[in-house]
């Protein structure tokens, strides 16, 4: 009985999916022409019960020359994304090393609305954004529509490689979601 509590409370506690794996979908997008790039789908160790946000921790390093952002979930450090930034030049994306081909992705033939603008999260910048550009890019993903069961937040996030007389045609719009 007390092994099947701590079971019962464990579970509880991690706030997984139901066959116990708590993902992170990341989802790429061009910056410049909002077209779908690909995504990266990554097995967490744990999560959190109950949590209608996805937990990010950010850590930026501007670049002088060079700098970094290292976005991680928190309740577990571990790291969801990082890319280098280098003034008047074009960093790279270090984590994750590869994303899957937009092609892969199953598709549904009714595209999915816009979620409501409460659920939606820019990371880090305050000005006020067409989310309905972004979305229009991934709408009809079958892998939304299952991430959107979940009914947690969704994060936006846009990774400038190149900053200064940056080069938007570089830049990405990132969608973070989670199961």
């Amino acid at each position: 009985m007390k092994a099947l509590t701590i079971l019962v409370l464990a579970l509880l506690f991690t706030g997984c999916t139901k066959d116990d794996n708590c993902k992170i979908l990341l989802l790429r997008i061009d910056y410049m022409t909002n077209t779908f790039e690909g995504g990266h789908e990554q097995i967490l160790s744990k999560g959190i019960a109950d949590s209608d946000s996805i937990p990010i921790i950010v850590d930026y390093d501007p670049p002088g020359d060079f700098g970094n952002i290292k976005l991680s979930y928190e309740p577990t450090g571990e790291t969801i994304f990082n890319g280098s930034i280098i003034w008047m030049g074009t960093g790279k994306i270090s984590y994750p090393e590869s994303f899957l081909n937009p092609q892969k992705y199953s598709t549904i033939s009714n595209p999915i609305d816009l979620p409501d603008i409460s659920k939606l999260h820019n990371l880090y910048m305050s000005n006020q954004l067409d989310y309905s550009s972004i979305w229009e890019s991934i709408n009809d993903l079958k892998i939304v529509s299952e991430y959107l069961k979940s009914e947690k937040g969704i994060t936006l996030f846009l990774y400038t490689p190149s900053v200064g007389a940056g080069d938007p045609n570089t830049w990405d719009w990132f969608v973070i979601m989670n199961k």
